[in-house]
């Protein structure tokens, strides 16, 4: 059943989907990093708490993100200042790096000659050794996040996510296939919004920002580019 009909048969139940990513964080040198993660730096809690006046207009039952130091942290944050609970799912997590957890790219080049040539012909297909694709990751987080809309369907869930897991929730609502999930950006500290309809999905809104070194009180920017 399409959109359409759900909304041609009246009234209807809705469940809203609140992405955001957690950080900025601790990366002085630029390392990918997944599981356990890095933590929050102190710009990264400021601009997370500084989604609360956009958050607070969403009836917001549960928080959820995935269980490595910055979504960790960032779920407890929100779910303290909200007043709800929240609950670590390692199925959450960004994508295993393994073998090139806490490395950076000229790292990754030096010490796994022609690997980011092959990782570049096959975005989505490539695993680094010993860790997950983009397209395992994507179905992963599929997986659970489509669970939890079921779990808390007609209410409003916040997910602490990150750049995988944030698209592959996307990709509920939207045509988007893994390897063109790089078209949609997925920035610290913004907040997408989607409405499910059953199984169906409405895009609602993509990276509203907050100007991070503003007075929370004043009130959020709205879309990036607004005047």
């Amino acid at each position: 059943m399409g959109l359409l009909a759900h909304f041609l048969k009246g009234p209807h139940k809705k469940t809203t989907l609140l992405l955001t990513r957690a950080g900025p964080v601790e990366n002085p040198r630029h390392v990918l990093y997944s599981h356990p993660g890095l933590p929050l730096s102190p710009k990264g809690r400021s601009a997370l708490l500084a989604l609360l006046p956009l958050l607070q207009g969403f009836p917001v039952a549960h928080v959820y993100a995935a269980d490595s130091l910055a979504e960790a942290e960032a779920a407890r944050l929100f779910a303290e200042a909200l007043g709800v609970p929240y609950t670590l799912l390692p199925e959450l997590r960004e994508r295993a790096w393994g073998a090139w957890e806490g490395l950076s790219f000229p790292e990754v080049e030096a010490r796994f000659p022609g690997a980011v040539t092959s990782w570049t012909a096959d975005e989505a297909g490539f695993a680094p050794p010993g860790g997950e694709s983009v397209r395992e990751a994507w179905e992963r987080g599929r997986r659970a996040v489509k669970a939890l809309l079921g779990k808390h369907r007609g209410q409003a869930i916040l997910v602490v996510g990150n750049c995988t897991l944030n698209r592959a929730a996307l990709s509920l609502a939207l045509p988007l296939p893994p390897e063109e999930g790089l078209r949609l950006e997925q920035d610290y500290a913004r907040l997408s919004v989607v409405d499910f309809y059953g199984e169906e999905g409405v895009v609602k809104a993509l990276n509203l920002a907050v100007d991070w070194g503003h007075d929370p009180a004043r009130g959020p920017q709205g879309p990036p580019g607004a005047s």
